[in-house]
């Protein structure tokens, strides 16, 4: 299926190539004008920025410039917040529609901010995968971290060849368990692929169900996903050359997309409304 849905795609780039463009470089765009404001603010009101902050060898929170610095960041992490997660739903949306009608406008990247009730459910998905997202790297990588921060701890203070040892072993296994768990987390994170899709293309739908629809429609596919992801590393690595990530990025989007009408194609979403097992 993974060939076929490729291919499908490169025949559905082929008119539509333009208007993915256009939306990635507006996307950018957006991306390169918060960034714009935050140097500006720094520069005209002489505080530092994110960056600049953060080579701070110690952040002083009583200093006024910290202070001022802290607010105007959070600031525009905040407007950021609030602009790019709908602009980014509405870029999932047109890919939505574009695999099935071409003349879908580019304008649809900006259909969430058509209704206040679309704009929140696209902030709520976005503070929503990103709870998740966090929750399970934080639980995933607790037991590697653990074990780096006693072995770090144990062998600056051993006090014989044998506590040294003991700290290298702890070393090595914290190691070896995040190289064996960043796949794991992955692939477990994996389980909310579909719910993006949910969310812009059946508004009757809610946020939470969405994700609880998509972890039960992933069941069984999250290793075809990944292996998706990796037939595009050779894209993703020809990415470094620029010019590559012009074709790379809108292939790889409309690929997951025909991914997701495919699983989604005979889900019958009146099952799962009001189902009390939406906030999983």
């Amino acid at each position: 299926m993974r060939q076929q849905l490729k291919r499908d795609s490169k025949k559905i780039l082929r008119h539509q190539i333009g208007k993915a463009l256009a939306i990635a470089f507006m996307v950018v765009a957006v991306v390169l004008f918060f960034w714009a404001i935050e140097r500006l603010c720094a520069v005209t009101l002489g505080v530092l920025g994110f960056e600049s902050l953060l080579a701070q060898p110690h952040i002083d929170l009583s200093s006024r410039v910290v202070q001022l610095s802290l607010l105007i960041i959070l600031l525009i992490a905040v407007l950021r917040f609030f602009v790019l997660s709908p602009i980014y739903m509405g870029q999932v949306s047109w890919y939505w529609n574009a695999a099935c009608y071409p003349n879908t406008p580019v304008w649809e990247m900006f259909s969430q901010f058509s209704s206040l009730r679309m704009f929140g459910r696209s902030l709520w998905y976005t503070v929503n995968i990103w709870a998740r997202c966090a929750l399970y790297t934080v639980l995933f990588m607790l037991p590697s971290g653990l074990l780096l921060f006693f072995g770090y701890r144990g062998y600056l203070a051993a006090s014989s060849s044998w506590m040294i040892a003991v700290g290298s072993v702890a070393l090595m296994l914290s190691v070896l368990l995040f190289i064996f768990t960043v796949p794991l987390l992955y692939c477990f994170l994996r389980r909310y692929f579909l719910a993006k899709y949910i969310v812009v293309s059946h508004p009757e739908v809610t946020v939470r169900q969405a994700f609880f629809i998509s972890v039960r429609q992933m069941h069984g596919h999250r290793g075809e996903i990944m292996m998706l992801d990796l037939s595009f590393f050779p894209w993703f690595l020809s990415c470094i050359f620029i010019i590559p990530i012009l074709y790379a990025v809108p292939h790889y989007f409309t690929v997951c997309t025909l991914y997701a009408r495919c699983y989604l194609y005979s889900t019958d979403f009146a099952d799962y409304r009001g189902s009390r097992a939406a906030g999983k």
